[in-house]
């Protein structure tokens, strides 16, 4: 079952501890509903080690969220807990929100000698700039009295951790840098979680892991043995053709896909999604190293900023990217992503 009372906190962070002796050790970090100089009176517990044999955590860190609609929905929020309906934006999703780019991960132990090789290296500069300048964090995960904790992916679980899987309620943190209206993103997820999930129950539907899905690619392997991960990219799209929608006179709303591999891929059962989940079947062959364009009538673009999956025939997650309305206020122009 999901895990319960799911939603995010916005306030303002004020202090942190970091442990590193405990089993199971965790970045405390303390926050109030207004700036202060005093300790914080509510507490985010964060996970910084696994408490499987596989100790690492996996760490997305995203410096720009500004094109991201999820940061328009958020802005409006005042300080406090804000309960979050599991349906969609604003909640999170790691693998449905297309707010990381799951490629980009990078596994981390929690306390290593040295400087810039554990994941408190990483994340406590991150923190330092927010207390400094008075960022606005928000910090999605499960409420308990007085703080937050499962600041985390929160699906593709197996074993003790399977009953809380889900979809749209995963753990992270975002700041909101008010003095030049910037945001950024920390991400976490466990190494043994998996890589694709039910988009039902959150359960995983395949054996791949971080742990594998993030080794070096081999140059003779542009799927690192993960299936077609990474093979397509989405690379444009076509978001706010020139004139009033849906009856504009022109070419409509599509999708560029880029064949990042030598060899053709059947796009038979292949699929594009939106932000709400319509779907948009595709067919034909995309030739090795071809980019080719795709027409979207059934999984309509939004100009308010949204989403876009691809989704391979067995239904796992090939590429995905989001927008922002700002993006796309100019009609006839590609948006490009990679």
């Amino acid at each position: 079952m999901p895990i319960k009372n799911y939603g995010v906190w916005v306030a303002y962070p004020t202090n942190y501890v970091a442990e590193t002796d405990d089993p199971t050790p965790h970045l405390q970090l303390y926050f109030d509903k207004a700036p202060s100089p005093q300790p914080g009176h509510y507490r985010a517990a964060i996970n910084i080690k696994s408490s499987t044999s596989e100790s690492r955590l996996v760490y997305w860190f995203v410096k720009n969220l500004n094109n991201h609609p999820i940061t328009a929905a958020l802005g409006s929020l005042e300080p406090g807990w804000h309960p979050l309906a599991r349906g969609g934006l604003p909640a999170l999703d790691y693998i449905r929100g297309n707010l990381i780019d799951l490629k980009k991960g990078t596994l981390l132990r929690h306390n290593v000698p040295g400087e810039n090789n554990d994941i408190l290296d990483f994340v406590t500069p991150v923190l330092d700039r927010a207390i400094s300048r008075q960022g606005v964090v928000y910090l999605f995960g499960q409420q308990f009295p007085g703080g937050i904790h499962d600041v985390h992916m929160n699906q593709g679980n197996e074993g003790r951790f399977a009953k809380d899987n889900g979809v749209w309620q995963d753990g992270g943190l975002l700041i909101h840098f008010t003095d030049d209206n910037h945001w950024e993103g920390i991400f976490l997820a466990f190494g043994v979680q998996k890589v694709h999930t039910d988009d039902k129950t959150g359960d995983p539907i395949s054996n791949i892991d971080f742990v594998h899905f993030l080794r070096p690619i081999p140059s003779t392997d542009p799927t690192n043995g993960s299936g077609t991960e990474s093979t397509v990219y989405i690379r444009a799209a076509l978001l706010n053709p020139v004139g009033p929608d849906p009856d504009a006179p022109g070419e409509r709303e599509s999708v560029h896909l880029l064949n990042r591999t030598e060899t053709d891929i059947d796009l038979s059962r292949w699929t594009i999604v939106n932000h709400n989940q319509s779907v948009q079947k595709l067919s034909g062959v995309l030739r090795g190293g071809a980019s080719e364009k795709f027409m979207v009538p059934d999984c309509p673009l939004s100009n308010q900023g949204g989403t876009i999956s691809l989704l391979d025939g067995e239904g796992l997650k090939v590429d995905g990217v989001s927008y922002s309305k700002e993006q796309v206020k100019r009609e006839g122009v590609l948006v490009w992503f990679h």
